[in-house]
C-alpha cells in the first residue's frame, strides 16, 4: 500500500460488514466515522466509481472536490472522453461529502434489505458501500467505491 499524509491515499479495505442488524451497523460506524472526524480533514478530493446497470462495464468516475464539508466542484472522468466533464453548480446537491456517506450508510442500516459497506483503514471513511432496498426490485440497487482520496490542507 501507497500511503501518502499529504496526496493520494489509494483504497485499502479494514473491515467488511454485512448488516442484518443495528447493533453491528452501530460499532462498525461509529468507530470508523471516530477516525474520519479525528483526521479533522475538512478539504479533500475523492474519486469514486458509482455501478449501476447503465454503465455496469465501464462506471464513470466521478470527482468531488470538498471545502470546509461543502461540495464545491463535481466532474466526471470516462476513458471514452478526452476531457472531464464539470457538472452544473445546481446539481452539486446530489453528490456527498464523506460525512454524508457516513450518513447513507447510517441510514441504510435501518432500511435496506441487504448492506455492505468496508472502510478504509487509515481514515475509516466508507470506501464502498453496497445498497439493495428491495430484493424484489431491480435496479434501485446502490453500488459505490471510493478509489481514492487527496488532501488539500
Amino acid at each position: 500500500m501507497r500511503y501518502a499524509r499529504r496526496g493520494v491515499i489509494q483504497l485499502v479495505v479494514l473491515s467488511t460488514a454485512v448488516y442484518s442488524g443495528w447493533c453491528l451497523a452501530d460499532d462498525e460506524l461509529i468507530a470508523n466515522r471516530g477516525l474520519w472526524k479525528a483526521a479533522g480533514i475538512a478539504s479533500y478530493e475523492y474519486r469514486y466509481e458509482k455501478t449501476c446497470d447503465c454503465h455496469r462495464d465501464t462506471p464513470a468516475e466521478t470527482i468531488v472536490t470538498v471545502e470546509n464539508g461543502l461540495v464545491v466542484g463535481v466532474r466526471y472522468n470516462r476513458d471514452d472522453y478526452l476531457a472531464e466533464i464539470p457538472v452544473a453548480e445546481e446539481n452539486y446537491k446530489w453528490f456527498r461529502t464523506i460525512d454524508e456517506l457516513f450518513t447513507l450508510v447510517e441510514t441504510a442500516s435501518r432500511s435496506a434489505a441487504t448492506l455492505r459497506v468496508a472502510y478504509q483503514q487509515e481514515l475509516g471513511y466508507p470506501a464502498y458501500i453496497y445498497i439493495d432496498y428491495d430484493h424484489a426490485m431491480v435496479g434501485e440497487e446502490v453500488e459505490l467505491r471510493v478509489v481514492s482520496l487527496r488532501t488539500m490542507e
